[in-house]
């Protein structure tokens, strides 16, 4: 018995096999970075006391992140020796305050003291934001998520008690995934993204204050 063709199957088949070797999905991720930073010739004491979260986003966890990725570039850049968080919280047991005092400028400088540092720096989160944009078609998908991190570190002299520089920071980190035909899938969101951005963000203020300690090396 002979079974009956189909019309057009050769065609279909065809059409098919083409969209298969034709299907594909692609990631493009773009991040605002400092790759490297200007050197002074010399290093700088410095000591990070908080960097407080002013958004509705990440709350603690946003705050705590921030600290360490700030830490981490102004090691990265050379020009500053950070001293450790241990030993500053050692200091502020031993005072029997909590951060949240350094608040006070008074209190902040007699902390800086003790740590044998000549600046103390603290920020804020001013603004986080996050922005999912996505296209689906009958044969492709597209997702595009894009994150925006401000943040403003300032810089206290600890002889002089006073502000000498606020450093204001921006970050973006965009991530766009394509696919056709249902191959490699375009996700969940990437939270990844947040720490890029913000680590886009700390090292643009940290490059701010590295421009001023050079154009102002007695202040």
């Amino acid at each position: 018995m002979r079974c009956a063709k189909i019309p057009h199957l050769d065609m279909l088949l065809g059409i098919a096999a083409l969209a298969l070797l034709g299907s594909c999905a692609s990631v493009n991720t773009k991040v605002t970075a400092v790759d490297s930073y200007q050197r002074l010739g010399r290093q700088v004491a410095v000591a990070v006391l908080d960097v407080a979260n002013r958004t509705k986003y990440g709350a603690r966890n946003l705050s705590d992140s921030a600290a360490e990725i700030l830490t981490s570039e102004l090691l990265r850049s050379g020009d500053f020796v950070v001293i450790e968080r241990q030993r500053l919280d050692e200091i502020l047991k031993e005072m029997q305050i909590q951060l949240s005092d350094l608040s006070d400028s008074g209190t902040a400088v007699q902390v800086g003291k003790l740590l044998n540092c000549k600046y103390l720096l603290t920020g804020t989160i001013s603004n986080f934001g996050v922005k999912t944009e996505g296209v689906d078609l009958v044969v492709s998908k597209k997702k595009k998520q894009t994150v925006k991190v401000e943040v403003d570190i300032r810089m206290i002299n600890v002889e002089s008690a006073q502000v000498v520089y606020s450093a204001y920071g921006r970050g973006e980190a965009t991530k766009t995934v394509s696919s056709s035909l249902g191959i490699g899938g375009t996700g969940g969101y990437d939270e990844t993204l947040a720490g890029e951005c913000m680590r886009g963000a700390l090292g643009n203020a940290v490059q701010a204050l590295i421009g001023f300690l050079a154009a102002n090396p007695a202040s």
